[in-house]
């Protein structure tokens, strides 16, 4: 098909209809710029008003979230998401559906209509860490791009740092608090939620009183920016908060750590020790 129109593939569900998930696929007419919202734009006013979507999710600006979805398999934002050839969009997941792009949060929402989830919102606990990750990605580095042409690349990478450092001291309490308390034990039963999904392959290193230790052997953090060509911004946007993340958590905890796959290294190795000063 010629690039004056392209076909768009769009996952289709009403789960109180019954039925199975289907895909539908529509001829959308291409244009420099052609976001995956403008796209469900066109179909909804001229082919099809049964689909359901966050209509531009109140912004339209990439700031919001709400329009989050898997372009080609990829998670994005519909708004800001510009469209090429053949595109496939869905969900961010199949089991939080409540009609087509549309999800709720919670199965007591599954059963609301539309109308009843107007001003609704979204719990981000429903997310993986790694599409956090990923979203957070792809609104965050064209800004810092845009930046560092502004003001220049070591002030505007210097004002990211301190940013994502105050974000992770205040993640790092939140885990603390969630976790029940601030020891080598409780950070234990929380660092699992950053392998949700199989983000992080890791392997036990032998523990001491006082000691853990764990070295991680695949990071789809890293793959996951690689994909979308982000390489660079890995370490700033997800590795390099991991020393404040431990230092809201609990500012006793000695966290180590010498060496990352984001930076090219085989594996990474996080230690964590009690300070005794």
């Amino acid at each position: 098909m010629s690039k004056e129109w392209i076909k768009v593939k769009v996952f289709r569900w009403d789960p109180s209809a019954g039925g199975e998930p289907r895909y539908e696929t529509y001829e959308v007419p291409w244009t420099e710029g052609l976001s995956a919202m403008n796209a469900l734009d066109y179909i909804y006013q001229n082919l099809d008003g049964t689909l359901t979507y966050y209509d531009h999710a109140g912004c339209d600006l990439g700031i919001c979230g709400h329009c989050a979805g898997r372009i080609n398999g990829k998670a994005g934002l519909f708004c800001q998401t510009p469209l090429g050839e053949e595109t496939t969009l869905e969900p961010l997941s199949r089991d939080r559906v409540l009609r087509d792009l549309v999800t709720v949060k919670s199965r007591k929402e599954d059963a609301m209509t539309p109308e009843e989830q107007t001003g609704k919102r979204e719990d981000i606990g429903s997310v993986s860490m790694l599409v956090r990750r990923e979203i957070e990605a792809l609104i965050a580095v064209p800004l810092i791009r845009a930046f560092m042409e502004e003001v220049g690349q070591e002030k505007a990478l210097d004002v990211a740092r301190k940013v994502i450092k105050s974000l992770a001291i205040e993640s790092g309490k939140m885990m603390s608090a969630f976790a029940g308390g601030a020891s080598l034990e409780h950070l234990a039963k929380v660092t699992p939620m950053f392998s949700m999904g199989g983000a992080l392959e890791t392997e036990p290193v032998a523990e001491t009183p006082g000691k853990i230790g764990l070295n991680v052997t695949r990071c789809r953090y890293a793959e996951m920016y690689k994909e979308h060509g982000l390489e660079e911004f890995g370490y700033l946007l997800s590795c390099g908060r991991d020393f404040a993340l431990m230092e809201g958590f609990n500012p006793k905890i000695k966290f180590t750590r010498t060496q990352t796959i984001m930076e090219g290294a085989d594996f990474c190795d996080f230690r964590f020790t009690i300070r005794e000063d």
